[in-house]
């Protein structure tokens, strides 16, 4: 009787875990305009990038996304999503191409492949244009470059020469701003694209290593983490203020210590946020000086976040664990700093992107 009693209890067991992983789990019947995209780098000369979805209530999950709706996969190495118009741009930077799909489907369109090469980061100039940001052979200084894409045709038709290592793009009406991080070497700069006369109209000088950037009404906020230890020429992480209004002048330069390297800087209302030693810190746009006190901490097992982003008063963070097995996108609370949700998703989950059509 023992023994069919402990049958019954291990059944049970795991049946508890199959409805656990079922529930967290979620058929879309192939409609994802109502949720978050999770792009998975995956590994390097693998193949293995993938998209993973993620509903706006985070009751579940799906996994593989653009292979299941395609039979064909992203390729080497998942960099970026971006939107423009009905269609979802995916950057896959070794395989130095663009996968165009419908946003609300996932539907392949066509591959974007001729005129890229390591691309990074996609955003849309007006509605029949767009720029991709592109190192070029990242050991070379000199043949960095935006891509110009016409999303009508969706082609490659120019090539605007920029500063070495062109990364993240933020924009407004007037302008859009590319950070240089400096691809597998160094930089320093921001380089301002007049979307107006369709035009590069200044470079400005930052501190080392911008890797993020957010926009609040007229100042452009970078978050520069400096030279690591490991290049012998260690800088502290710098946040600039810039005001756009006023010739790009730089308002104001909050200084971290020098062994303190500043990451993932986002914005929600009026409080701008930040990644650094595995604390997110919020300040206000108003204070100061940099908070000294962490907002929330989050514990990781192995290396902490990857990619951090808010969005309707959520703060998303993506966990790649140990860059082998599958990551996780964790979910926080910006009211309180509270965890909402953790989803388990693909190997190295990094961009988010936000396809919430009906708000």
């Amino acid at each position: 009787m023992k023994h069919i009693n402990y049958l019954i209890l291990v059944l049970f067991v795991v049946s508890l875990g199959l409805t656990s992983c079922e529930k967290d789990t979620i058929d879309t019947s192939g409609k994802y305009d109502n949720g978050i995209f999770v792009v998975n780098e995956g590994n390097w000369g693998q193949g293995n990038a993938s998209l993973s979805f993620i509903d706006k209530d985070f009751s579940g999950v799906e996994n593989e996304v653009f292979y299941k709706t395609n039979e064909k996969h992203l390729g080497d190495v998942a960099q970026s999503i971006n939107f423009s118009g009905d269609y979802a741009y995916i950057v896959v930077n070794a395989s130095n191409t663009v996968e165009v799909a419908k946003r609300a489907d996932m539907e392949f369109v066509v591959t974007i492949a001729n005129g890229l090469f390591n691309p990074r980061y996609f955003e849309t100039v007006n509605d029949s244009k767009a720029l991709v940001t592109c190192w070029g052979d990242p050991d070379d200084p000199a043949d960095d470059y935006l891509a110009v894409i016409d999303t009508r045709n969706n082609v490659v038709t120019d090539k605007i020469s920029v500063e070495l290592g062109p990364e993240k793009m933020v924009k407004n009406d007037e302008y859009l701003f590319i950070a240089h991080r400096g691809a597998r070497s160094t930089n320093h700069k921001v380089t301002v694209y007049d979307l107006v006369l369709d035009e590069i109209k200044q470079v400005i000088n930052v501190g080392d290593r911008p890797n993020s950037m957010v926009i609040k009404d007229q100042y452009l906020w970078v978050l520069c983490g400096g030279e690591p230890s490991w290049t012998g020429d260690e800088t502290a992480g710098q946040l600039y203020k810039i005001d756009i209004n006023n010739n790009f002048n730089i308002d104001t330069i909050y200084n971290f210590d020098v062994s303190e390297h500043p990451d993932l800087l986002n914005l929600d209302g009026d409080n701008l946020y930040y990644y650094l030693n595995g604390n997110v810190y919020k300040m206000n746009v108003n204070d100061a000086a940099l908070p000294s006190t962490a907002f929330f901490t989050y514990e990781s097992d192995y290396y902490g976040a990857y990619n951090m982003e808010t969005y309707n008063g959520k703060l998303y963070l993506t966990d790649p664990k140990d860059y082998v097995q599958e990551g996780e996108v964790i979910v926080f609370d910006l009211s309180n700093g509270n965890e909402i949700s953790r989803k388990t998703v693909g190997i190295i989950p990094g961009d988010l992107g936000f396809n919430v059509i009906d708000e």
